[in-house]
């Protein structure tokens, strides 16, 4: 757990924070630091949401979604090539006759996309299993596998190793003592089942995302309740390319605390975002923590307002800063606006923006590009009836 100077740090920060619950977004920004250069929707008649996204070469990217239209059969999960100016190139469905969602992505050692979500089409038992793909650059399918056992299992991130599989991360309903454990999973080149194992206790235990580390390591980042129910606390574990443990670290306060985003550093560490009701919130804000190569926190920022703020992602800047991106109700003009801000290395706000319209927008992802841009993906039913993809292309001002 933290120490208790640092739990009165974060109380007196995130009071100062509070303060400014009245303050308009404009407000809050220290500086217009960055602009978005388009924003736009993509999508059809049904609910389509972007879950994901990972840089490909000449600022092309590549989402991974939950969709509903374009033939769908109930939900599939979609994975979509956008060029530099948001236009799509290809897309892809993946699943069966009953329901998948599309959570993760990433890149392979060969360059190609590693996809993850679960699925409940192809279990015996109607229970989601996790749903592992690898395609193409072209948008052609390689392989894919599902993994689980007789209850659910649902999915966190997917990162390649250096042997050209992919290492798994999500949380498991089928193995372990608790109600829900860390479900860790390796795989071969060919999508084959390496090895799998589970880390928890008698209470939840979940993985919500993954990154590869510099040093060729892996971090992945969730939450545990160790206490009791409903008290969760801030889950960090490193691993080698087989998904063993090299070091893990569990901190949090007196109520929820949950990391849903993580992302590596140049010098070695991870920065990690999410949400937290302890430190003094009064409803939820939203956290970031930067840790060292060897588990060191070396900062923890919170930022929020008066009620429900959160982080769903993170990504690194060319100047070796970070973007944020999640979601709000304290601000903007909808239930749910985007929330994005921009820091520093050291932690410190530069600069923060709410996107979005007049009903429910929230950021889920965010990736930088080739370019030196930063795409946020998520969704938006504030454009159209049906829930769309939502992406925004931020760059830098010079």
């Amino acid at each position: 757990m933290l120490k208790k100077s640092f739990i009165i740090y974060c109380a007196v920060m995130a009071l100062s924070l509070q303060s400014l619950a009245d303050a308009r977004p404009d407000e809050v920004v220290k500086k217009d630091a960055y602009k978005a250069v388009w924003q736009t929707i993509y999508g059809g008649k049904e609910d389509d949401i972007a879950y994901g996204i990972v840089a490909l070469e000449n600022g092309d990217s590549a989402i991974v979604g939950t969709c509903k239209s374009f033939g769908a059969k109930r939900t599939d999960i979609c994975v979509t090539r956008m060029n530099s100016k948001g236009e799509m190139k290809w897309r892809l469905w993946l699943g069966g006759k009953k329901k998948e969602e599309g959570k993760a992505i990433s890149r392979a050692a060969d360059g190609s996309i590693l996809v993850l979500g679960h699925s409940n089409s192809f279990s015996d038992n109607y229970d989601y299993d996790l749903h592992i793909a690898k395609i193409s650059l072209e948008g052609k399918l390689v392989w894919e596998t599902n993994i689980g056992g007789d209850r659910d299992e649902f999915a966190g991130g997917i990162a390649g190793t250096d042997d050209g599989g992919a290492l798994v991360v999500g949380s498991s309903e089928s193995y372990g003592e608790g109600d829900k454990n860390v479900y860790i999973a390796k795989l071969d080149k060919n999508g084959k089942l390496v090895s799998a194992h589970t880390v928890g206790g008698i209470k939840d235990d979940v993985a919500k995302a993954l990154t590869r580390t510099r040093d060729g390591q892996f971090v992945m980042v969730g939450y545990r309740e160790i206490e009791r129910a409903g008290d969760a606390d801030f889950f960090v574990m490193k691993m080698d390319q087989n998904g063993k443990q090299i070091w893990a670290e569990t901190y949090g306060g007196e109520y929820e605390d949950m990391l849903d985003g993580v992302t590596a550093t140049v010098d070695g560490g991870i920065v990690a975002i999410g949400k937290t009701r302890s430190y003094g919130s009064e409803q939820s804000d939203l956290t970031v923590m930067k840790y060292d190569a060897k588990g060191k926190l070396i900062w923890h920022k919170i930022y929020g307002f008066k009620y429900y703020d959160y982080g769903n992602a993170v990504a690194t800047t060319r100047d070796g800063g970070f973007i944020l991106a999640g979601g709000t109700n304290s601000l903007g003009e909808g239930n749910h606006s985007v929330y994005i801000l921009a820091l520093n290395r050291a932690g410190e706000l530069i600069w923060s923006h709410v996107y979005g319209g007049e009903r429910k927008d929230i950021a889920h992802g965010a990736a930088r590009m080739s370019d030196g841009s930063v795409i946020v993906v998520g969704e938006s039913n504030s454009f159209r009836r049906e829930k769309n993809f939502y992406m925004i292309k931020l760059v830098k001002r010079h």
